[in-house]
């Protein structure tokens, strides 16, 4: 990724745009969410202004940006910013740490690419064995993830029975999720 980012804050404005690319923002507001200087932000958002990635308009001395959805990169950008460090990365990143859960699946509205600024994050996780991971520290980084992502995410955990037993029950959750558009975050789903 630092291939395509040439700084730490265009990394960090970046993602967080394209994970909310509906929303205008002032800079100081933005500067805050992302935890960077309102400074060097400005400079950059004028930079990327500049290139038309981005476009502000002025209210009193305050300029309010938003992303440019008619640049001819922003379908790219936010394809590979979406696949490395903003939802569909930053769950690939944590599901990977933990080797119980055997299969992670990113469904419903990011899946679809219909999500909204508002839409939550649905995943379903397939553990190996079962264990609790609400008393595990996957929850405690769900939850940093969400602020990071200002995100909720909702997520589904079924052990491998259950997950064999429910993806073939007809009209269950697991089976509609299985016949929708889904990414595949860990594991292989025909794997055994």
């Amino acid at each position: 990724m630092d291939l395509i980012f040439k700084t730490s804050l265009q990394k960090k404005l970046l993602t967080y745009v394209f994970t909310h690319p509906d929303d205008h923002y002032y800079v100081r507001e933005l500067a805050e969410l992302i935890d960077v200087s309102a400074g060097n932000l400005s400079k950059e958002l004028t930079r990327c202004s500049a290139e038309g990635l981005f476009t502000f308009k002025k209210r009193g001395n305050l300029k309010l940006y938003t992303l440019n959805k008619s640049h001819p990169l922003f379908s790219s950008l936010k394809e590979i910013i979406f696949k490395t460090s903003g939802v569909e990365g930053a769950l690939r990143d944590l599901v990977s740490k933990y080797k119980h859960i055997k299969l992670a699946i990113l469904h419903g509205s990011f899946a679809k690419n219909t999500s909204k600024t508002d839409s939550d994050i649905d995943l379903i996780i397939i553990e190996n064995v079962k264990t609790d991971l609400l008393q595990d520290k996957f929850l405690l980084n769900i939850k940093k993830l969400e602020e990071k992502l200002n995100r909720e995410i909702n997520f589904t955990c079924y052990n491998q029975k259950e997950f064999e037993t429910e993806k073939d029950k007809k009209g269950s959750f697991l089976s509609l999720v299985l016949k929708g558009k889904m990414i595949i975050l860990k594991g292989e789903l025909n794997e055994k």
